[in-house]
């Protein structure tokens, strides 16, 4: 894992998903009657799929700079901690070099790098991945807003029926989660802050959610630590855990 061959090969999978829901993101910005370079630019300064697709909505109904601030902190502050581990020390050249490279760290490539030995990864192979996977979103991105641009044209207003985009993704983030992790107080907080969202209406409706939901996780955190309870494993992690072999016996 030295060289710009093996950084595009391994990118493949990375590529294909930024392209698909790139072009989603893309298509759902000028329904929204954004212009289309926008897609471009936040592709380049924001490089967030979640976010990038929230804030079309949220730039459509004209929210506040302060609750786009804070809901952009809530929806991407685990970038910053992908970038604390990174392996950082892999990346040689200058400073702007390795200032990118932690602005290029998403779910999808930290996901890819942390699968790798960190040792045998060189500065190349890492900047490889990184900037074609960015590359591949940017591309996703115009293509469906310039295809978004055109559909516009032909079917009008009902080009806004593209913003299932957004729920659909949602839904199958939660769905994943719950997968992963079924716990029946977080999914009850995610509910009770989506309520209260909803209550409240408006612009501060997403900010209101994150804060509920940020708040509850806070408290269900520190009960949990406090009391010692956790929450019941997944249907495979237990699976595994009855077949598994006693400690006090011998295999």
């Amino acid at each position: 894992m030295t060289t710009v061959r093996e950084g595009l090969r391994d990118a493949v999978p990375v590529i294909i998903g930024y392209l698909t829901l790139g072009t989603a993101a893309g298509a759902l910005l000028v329904a929204q009657r954004l212009d289309w370079w926008w897609a471009a630019v936040w592709s380049l300064v924001i490089y967030s799929g979640t976010m990038q697709i929230l804030l079309v909505p949220l730039v459509a109904a004209g929210a506040p700079l302060a609750a786009i601030a804070l809901s952009t902190l809530f929806v991407s502050g685990r970038h910053v901690f992908y970038g604390l581990g990174f392996p950082l020390n892999r990346v040689r050249g200058r400073l702007v070099t390795r200032l990118y490279a932690v602005h290029a760290i998403t779910d999808e490539v930290y996901a890819l790098l942390a699968s790798k030995d960190r040792t045998r990864m060189s500065g190349r192979y890492l900047l490889t991945v990184e900037a074609v996977s960015h590359a591949s979103w940017c591309l996703g991105t115009c293509v469906g807003a310039l295809a978004g641009s055109w559909l516009a044209s032909v079917v009008g207003e009902r080009i806004e029926l593209l913003g299932f985009v957004l729920t659909s993704l949602f839904v199958v983030l939660v769905i994943e989660s719950w997968r992963s992790n079924p716990d029946r107080a977080v999914a009850s907080l995610g509910v009770l802050a989506g309520a209260t969202g909803l209550a409240v209406g408006g612009s501060a409706t997403l900010l209101v959610a994150l804060g509920v939901l940020a708040a509850g996780l806070s408290a269900l955190y520190l009960w949990r630590v406090r009391t010692g309870h956790r929450p019941a494993p997944a249907p495979d992690d237990a699976a595994d855990t009855a077949l598994a072999p006693s400690r006090e016996q011998p295999c």
